[in-house]
C-alpha cells in the first residue's frame, strides 16, 4: 500500500511538471569577456613627451609617425586606410603589405629598433607580423625580414607594441646593420579580414640589448 502511495505521488508530480516551461538554458551560457588594455613588454610609450621608452629612458628616434590627422605618407596597394577620430591610422586589410614612405635614409647600424604601437580591433584570418624593407642594394625580400621579438598577436582590443630587433633578423644575417633603409612594409596578417589601429611607427637606436631581453607578456 505503502509504495502504490509513492508511486501514485511521483506520477502526479511528473504529469504537474509537464505544465510547466522547460527551462532556458540559454541563459546558463557565458557572457562574452571583451579583452582590452595594453601588454605590458620591454619597451613603452610615454604619451606626455611624445617619445617611446626603454628600461624607463627615452629612446633616440631617427623617425617617428604619429598619424595625427595623416597617413604620414604610409600606404597600401589594396588593404583600406583611414583616420581615427582620436588619431592613429585604422587599417582595413585586404592585402598584407602596409608600406611607409619611400627615401628615410637610415642608417642601420645607428638605429637598429622599429616599433610599432598598435590595437587589435578585428581578427582575420592568421597573424603574420612579418617586417621587411629595401636598401640601396636590394628590394622587399623573403631572404631580408625580422618577426617581433615582443608583443606579436595582440588580442582583439588589445594594444601591444610590435618591437623589431634588426641586429636579430629572422632571415639576413646582419644586413639591416650593413645597409642604409630605404623603406620598411609591414604585414600584419596573410590573409584579408583584419582590422588595426595603429597609434605610432618609430625606428629607433638602442644601446641596452639587456633590457630588450627582459621577460614580458606575450
Amino acid at each position: 500500500m505503502i509504495r502504490s502511495n509513492i508511486a501514485c505521488l511521483f506520477v502526479a508530480t511528473y504529469l504537474s511538471g509537464c505544465d510547466q516551461p522547460a527551462p532556458d538554458y540559454r541563459a546558463a551560457k557565458p557572457s562574452v569577456v571583451r579583452q582590452g588594455g595594453e601588454r605590458t613588454g620591454p619597451v613603452r610609450w610615454n604619451g606626455d613627451i611624445g617619445v617611446f621608452e626603454l628600461a624607463g629612458q627615452p629612446l633616440r628616434q631617427a623617425k617617428l609617425w604619429t598619424f595625427d590627422g595623416s597617413t604620414d605618407g604610409f600606404t597600401a596597394a589594396k588593404s583600406q586606410l583611414s583616420l581615427a577620430d582620436d588619431k592613429g591610422l585604422h587599417v582595413r586589410v585586404v592585402d598584407p603589405p602596409l608600406r611607409s614612405p619611400r627615401d628615410l635614409e637610415i642608417e642601420g647600424w645607428s638605429y637598429s629598433l622599429v616599433l610599432v604601437r598598435l590595437t587589435r580591433l578585428k581578427r582575420g584570418k592568421t597573424w603574420d607580423g612579418a617586417l621587411y624593407y629595401t636598401t640601396e642594394t636590394h628590394p622587399e625580400s623573403v631572404q631580408f625580414l625580422a618577426k617581433p621579438i615582443s608583443g606579436a598577436d595582440p588580442a582583439i582590443h588589445e594594444t601591444s607594441i610590435l618591437v623589431y630587433d634588426m641586429t636579430r633578423l629572422t632571415v639576413g644575417g646582419e644586413d639591416w646593420r650593413n645597409s642604409i633603409i630605404d623603406q620598411i612594409r609591414l604585414d600584419l596578417e596573410d590573409q584579408p579580414g583584419g582590422e588595426f589601429l595603429i597609434h605610432q611607427v618609430a625606428i629607433a637606436a638602442s644601446s641596452n640589448a639587456p633590457a630588450l631581453l627582459a621577460p614580458s607578456l606575450r
